[in-house]
């Protein structure tokens, strides 16, 4: 939904689908994928001034999911 830049669920549905597909061996690995891959995003548009290795070990730094308490947490 980042790399749309939408909440609109329908139009972010094939993305949703891939990724819902991938298999991780462990939550761990499952987080540790998915934060690099927002910090990249981050990156990539400007919006944060550091490199990778700063973004991951920023515990601050996570989705709005997570910040608001998951799912319906708002």
């Amino acid at each position: 939904m980042a790399t749309l830049e939408t909440d609109d669920e329908i139009a972010a549905s094939s993305c949703i689908n891939a990724e819902a597909a991938k298999a991780f061996t462990s939550d761990c690995g499952a987080k540790v994928y998915y934060k690099k891959t927002m910090c990249q995003q981050a990156i990539s548009l400007k919006q944060r001034p550091d490199d990778i290795n700063n973004c991951l070990a920023d515990k601050s730094f996570m989705g709005s999911t997570v910040r608001n308490g998951g799912v319906g947490g708002r």
